[in-house]
């Protein structure tokens, strides 16, 4: 069960959302479009990647509390929700979010790496990859 503060927190930025862009247009855009591209719209994903790309060239990297960083990922759904499993981690750092991101972290721009295909977390659990 999440802390009643940070439900708190998350309602207090729904009803006044910071300068960067809104957490649950983040979260609906990179989950949501992520899993249309897996399985009914391909092609969907890029430019919503293209524009999270250009937001960080032009603005900078994300604040954790922008993207709602969490240091524990949700529980699996279309793919495992970690930060070491999302397309903008490379070598134990995230080219979008500042400061120090833990491998087992998620936050509301989380993308599934090229190549890494919805569903196959069951297959990673048996093999210990959790």
């Amino acid at each position: 069960m999440l802390p009643v503060k940070w439900l708190a927190g998350l309602l207090w930025m729904r009803l006044n959302p910071p300068l960067t862009p809104d957490i649950f247009s983040l979260l609906t855009n990179s989950i949501g479009r992520a899993a249309l591209d897996a399985t009914a719209r391909p092609g969907l994903l890029q430019p919503w990647i293209d524009e999270l790309e250009g937001y960080v060239s032009r603005e900078g990297k994300f604040d954790k509390l922008a993207v709602a960083y969490l240091p524990l990922s949700p529980p699996p759904v279309f793919w495992d929700y970690k930060c070491r499993k999302c397309r903008f981690w490379t070598s134990g750092t995230c080219s979008l979010v500042n400061g120090e991101i833990r491998p087992t972290g998620w936050c509301a721009i989380w993308v599934p790496a090229p190549g890494y295909r919805a569903f196959t977390w069951p297959q990673e659990l048996r093999k210990g990859d959790w």
